[in-house]
């Protein structure tokens, strides 16, 4: 990995909580898209029910930012 690249990586991380939730739904949250898609260790469990919000978000694809800034109000 470049330095380019790691710079690129933490800019992502560190956006708002927001456009977290927003990039997942389209696609370009990498990590989540491909829990979705192959459904091991991470996923299984969401299929599962384990994690909740995860699982909202698959079966609805709406409100992902919102959920999870709810969340964090409410810890």
């Amino acid at each position: 990995m470049g330095k380019k690249k790691v710079e690129e990586n933490i800019k992502k991380v560190t956006k708002p909580v927001t456009d977290v939730g927003k990039e997942v739904i389209n696609g370009a949250g990498n990590i989540s898209k491909e829990t979705i898609n192959t459904g091991l260790n991470v996923g299984k469990d969401v299929l599962n029910g384990v994690g909740n919000i995860a699982k909202e978000t698959i079966s609805t694809g709406v409100n992902v930012g919102k959920k999870v800034k709810e969340n964090i109000k409410g810890k």
